[in-house]
């Protein structure tokens, strides 16, 4: 068998309570996954908060701060959060930047649609973490979030891209689009909602549904063009904006969506996915929410890894 190279985590639910998601961290830490990921959206719980939960009830496994938004937390503000937590744990930290999803930071009075110079601001909040962090000797890796090509040409000055993408022909498109990168420690990543099932339960898949409409909904454009997608995703937001519910809007979203923007697979399926995957340079897959529904879902998921990793250790 061919020896392959991955590293697995799990996202976390950010809407679920913090000592929920430690315990659930502990339970993947001790089935053996490599990565939890907490993200940050303006409506949850503060990442720093549930990364620290984590931390705390955990020993070894390493842990993700993002995607957060510089759009919503200052540089020093997440640098100094990471410090916190890296004097407190150790060096069990990275991070990852990006725009954010641009529904959940309109909530709040930001409209990135009216940004000017997104990839200009991220490089720039990524050149200040750094330096704190470096000041400080704090050792954390700097993830960018990407998915539009602009975003991802920038990603090759960072320490490595997470794609919130999931179908093979997407994730390939991406890294074309990243282009040759001169850092070896250069990493690629995937990031999407998962369900990957032993015993398939109907409502755990209306969640993963409804997530990978999520990511449909703020997809960059370039990509729901190549898709034929644009209209039908165009329509979907101008509903949200009017003050739709999110299940109606739902309803009227291509169920095509699943399998384009998250990883939907059987115990049996997922070897061919990830030996696919691996083959396209990608080195860390996070399966997030909602793999992480309940501690069922997280031995499924990682009972079907630790059978990849005995074929190709």
């Amino acid at each position: 068998m061919e020896k392959i190279l991955l590293k697995f985590g799990l996202g976390v639910n950010v809407n679920e309570k913090a000592l929920e998601a430690a315990r659930k961290s502990l339970e993947a830490e001790r089935l053996g996954i490599d990565f939890v990921w907490v993200s940050d959206v303006p409506n949850g719980l503060y990442a720093p908060i549930v990364a620290s939960a984590i931390a705390a009830k955990t020993k070894k496994i390493r842990i993700g701060l993002g995607l957060i938004s510089p759009f919503l937390h200052t540089p020093a503000q997440i640098a100094n959060c990471l410090q916190t937590l890296y004097e407190a744990y150790g060096e069990r930290f990275e991070l990852c930047i990006g725009p954010g999803d641009r529904s959940q930071l309109r909530r709040v009075g930001i409209n990135l649609s009216q940004q000017i110079g997104i990839t200009a601001h991220l490089l720039n909040a990524k050149k200040q973490i750094r330096k704190i962090l470096r000041r400080n000797r704090v050792k954390v890796r700097i993830w960018l979030g990407a998915q539009g090509p602009k975003l991802l040409e920038a990603s090759r000055l960072f320490n490595g891209v997470l794609l919130n993408l999931a179908h093979p022909k997407l994730i390939e498109w991406a890294i074309n689009k990243v282009g040759p990168v001169k850092n070896d420690a250069f990493e690629f990543g995937v990031y999407a909602p998962s369900y990957v099932y032993r015993d398939f339960d109907p409502n755990i898949y209306k969640l993963l549904r409804a997530s990978a409409a999520v990511v449909a909904l703020g997809t960059h454009k370039t990509i729901l063009e190549r898709l034929n997608l644009t209209e039908e995703i165009a329509k979907a937001n101008r509903r949200l904006d009017a003050g739709s519910s999110f299940s109606s809007v739902l309803a009227g979203i291509p169920r095509r969506t699943v399998e384009l923007f998250s990883i939907f697979k059987s115990s049996s399926e997922i070897e061919q996915y990830l030996l696919e995957i691996s083959k396209m340079k990608i080195k860390h897959m996070v399966f997030s929410y909602p793999q992480n529904h309940s501690e069922k879902t997280v031995k499924e998921l990682a009972t079907a890894l630790k059978d990849h990793k005995r074929k190709h250790a």
